[in-house]
């Protein structure tokens, strides 16, 4: 028993990854949230007798309607539990897509050799039914910067929340071609939907860590790798890994006019330049870039590089020069030397 940030007491079923020393509880519960209780909040604690179990498909979808109304409809899968309010028909293509994104992030790091994890918990979507409802909702959950983007992931409560693109004056659309046919119109907002699909799956994957220290040049730059799908193939993706326009352009850009020689390290060593307004554009834009070259031509120092961050305790904040360490002992020493590789093979991409 504990009472959360709003004083409000609560009875919670979970397990325990971290103890400080002080006390302080690192909890994740049966539905996968993330619950972190200092030692004045906690009003009494008992051990289980039996083994901890997360909920069942079925039973997270139970949870949902109790949290988010009875107005909104359930659609499952073998990995995810959509709670809509935007009708099932779009919940349902949502849902598809996001299976096929599942197999072909699955497919893509097995094939480079990383032994990557079931999700132990449901993967969860929140699909709203227009911009409006999602922004009220977004600024309740996450903060009115959320509010103003496509969609984003929880870290702490593990799930995407996202709205209805297709929804016009016409009205939503109800076939899985008529979906499509909207979206292929504006690529740049399913890309924006499927980078954060793909923030969860790596998270629920093993890939990355929640609460630990993942540096978001990679987290950021994972996800622009698989951002784009191709709505036109049954699959979602012919190929992983292809040149992502959108951010290549900027990143040449970059490259001509503003780019600094210490700009590799910057981006290594500290996650500073996402938080600037005026930098973060081209930051996410070279976290692509380099994330690219790395796939590209260091595939098993980068695939190593990934096995190492995935270990990283969570609650756990590395020094910059910690940070760099690390990335020179995975991929090279000199980092001059990688940055004009990097730099030169970026350019053959124009």
């Amino acid at each position: 028993m504990f009472r959360d940030g709003k004083g409000t007491s609560r009875d919670l079923l979970g397990t325990v990854l971290t103890q400080a020393a002080d006390g302080g509880l690192l909890l994740i519960g049966q539905d996968g949230r993330l619950w972190t209780i200092e030692p004045p909040q906690l009003d009494s604690r008992a051990d289980q007798q039996s083994e901890f179990e997360p909920l069942r498909l079925d039973q997270q979808g139970l949870a949902l309607k109790a949290e988010l109304g009875e107005r909104f409809e359930i659609v499952t899968t073998k990995h995810y539990v959509v709670a809509t309010s935007a009708g099932k028909p779009y919940a349902a293509w949502c849902a598809s897509l996001f299976e096929r994104l599942y197999s072909a992030f699955q497919n893509y790091w097995k094939q480079r050799g990383m032994d990557l994890d079931e999700p132990e918990f449901p993967l969860i979507a929140i699909v709203l039914k227009n911009e409006r409802e999602f922004a009220t909702f977004a600024t309740r959950d996450a903060g009115a910067d959320a509010a103003t983007a496509k969609g984003y992931y929880s870290v702490e409560h593990n799930r995407i929340v996202l709205y209805d693109l297709t929804a016009t004056g016409n009205g939503p659309a109800t076939t899985a071609t008529e979906i499509s046919r909207r979206l292929g119109a504006n690529p740049f907002n399913i890309a924006t939907v499927v980078h954060e699909a793909t923030h969860q799956i790596a998270f629920n994957s093993g890939l990355h860590t929640r609460l630990a220290d993942n540096p978001l040049w990679v987290t950021e730059g994972m996800a622009m790798f698989f951002e784009t799908p191709d709505l036109t193939s049954r699959t979602g993706w012919r190929t992983v890994g292809q040149i992502n326009d959108l951010r290549q352009k900027q990143f040449q850009e970059y490259l001509a006019k503003r780019r600094k020689p210490d700009s590799l390290s910057t981006l290594i060593a500290s996650d500073a330049r996402f938080t600037d307004a005026e930098l973060a554009g081209d930051a996410y834009a070279e976290a692509w870039a380099l994330t690219y070259y790395l796939a590209k031509s260091k595939k098993e120092a980068y695939a190593g590089y990934l096995r190492e961050l995935s270990q990283k305790p969570r609650l756990v904040w590395d020094k910059p020069s910690d940070r760099v360490s690390q990335f020179q002992q995975a991929l090279g020493n000199d980092l001059r030397t990688i940055d004009a590789d990097f730099v030169r093979y970026m350019r053959k991409l124009k």
